[in-house]
């Protein structure tokens, strides 16, 4: 499990709690179904319509994938473009397959790692191999960034729906005026159901979508340097240079992670180095 996640969420819920109860409030005054309906039902439905029910399926498994460490090892994945690299330049480009299928290797490799490598061994034009991958690449990144919206989407939902979960509330007590009972219970909803907006917003949705965007933008680096090292191959690049040249994206993904929101520049540099190679 990623650490930082756990923590991170933990945090948040708990310092909510432990701050509302050292003044005594009670826990239990918070738990409240009909503004739980109102807000996550609410939301969910919004998000439904927005996307539909089939991206809807996929939010567990993105949740999952928020709590969970990326499986992904750039350090390793540099290591074995090298060592293809020294394959190809010893013996050749057609040596690289033999290699590959040794201990399936084929079936652990990044799958656009493993195509790339195909279209080398098959001999396909460099501009050829260079176009496919970055396709692969956009593809995967539209994707990507479909089913992260859905998570921008209930964080900007689910405030919206607690502001109505206010007004019903509202609605309902000024309904309701010659009732006591009926005015607190209608005041609970009300600030309630706003509470839940805010607070699935912040701690939940807003945060999760910001966790896949970073892993989406290593992912995308270590994919960058994966059409890089493949082609650098067909190219027939010294094995040291190669590795030289690909160690900066570990320096890349490290600047990412400390910058997580600087996703314009990140865009302007891939356009930037696809132009230089394009030159």
């Amino acid at each position: 499990m990623d650490i930082a996640s756990i923590i991170g969420i933990t945090l948040g819920f708990g310092c909510l709690l432990f701050g509302y109860t050292m003044d005594g409030g009670g826990l239990g005054s918070l738990v409240l179904l009909s503004a739980f309906i109102i807000v996550i039902g609410g939301s969910l439905g919004s998000a439904a319509l927005s996307f539909g029910i089939d991206e809807l399926k996929k939010i567990p498994k993105m949740i999952i994938c928020a709590f969970k460490p990326p499986k992904s090892n750039i350090s390793e994945t540099i290591d074995y473009i090298v060592k293809l690299s020294e394959i190809a330049r010893k013996d050749g480009l057609l040596s690289i397959e033999k290699s590959i299928n040794e201990n399936n290797m084929g079936d652990k490799m990044d799958p656009l790692l493993y195509q790339g490598m195909m279209m080398v061994i098959d001999g396909v034009d460099l501009e050829q191999i260079r176009d496919t991958m970055e396709t692969e690449i956009y593809i995967y990144e539209e994707k990507s960034k479909g089913e992260i919206a859905i998570f921008d989407s209930l964080g900007g939902y689910a405030p919206t729906y607690g502001m109505i979960g206010t007004i019903m509330g509202l609605i309902k007590v000024l309904a309701n005026m010659e009732s006591a009972e009926e005015m607190t219970s209608s005041i609970a909803v009300a600030f309630t159901a706003t509470l839940y907006g805010v607070v699935s917003a912040n701690v939940i949705y807003i945060p999760i979508a910001s966790k896949l965007k970073l892993r989406l933008k290593q992912s995308l680096l270590e994919k960058e340097m994966i059409v890089e090292g493949v082609c650098s191959i067909r190219n027939g690049m010294n094995s040291k240079m190669l590795r030289d040249k690909l160690t900066i994206y570990i320096l890349e993904v490290a600047k990412s992670k400390k910058n997580s929101g600087d996703e314009a520049n990140h865009n302007r540099k891939k356009k930037d180095k696809r132009n230089d190679n394009a030159a």
